[in-house]
């Protein structure tokens, strides 16, 4: 499985914050000025929303 910061993401990518099976799918969002951290929410959510700084380490390459 391959890493990446929140930073190196695009707007809409999907990823995992750990690397288990039954880990929820995330997407990224805008960047928050304002609080300089990204907004992130779960796939089948879009109400949980999470807000990560742009150095996180997340899992992307994983099959959906």
């Amino acid at each position: 499985m391959k890493n990446k910061s929140i930073r190196q993401l695009k707007k809409g990518e999907f990823f995992r914050l750990s690397a288990g099976e039954s880990a929820p799918v995330w997407v990224r969002g805008e960047y928050i000025r304002e609080a300089k951290k990204y907004s992130t929410y779960k796939y089948d959510d879009v109400n949980h929303e999470r807000l990560l700084s742009g150095n996180h380490k997340v899992v992307v390459d994983f099959i959906f």
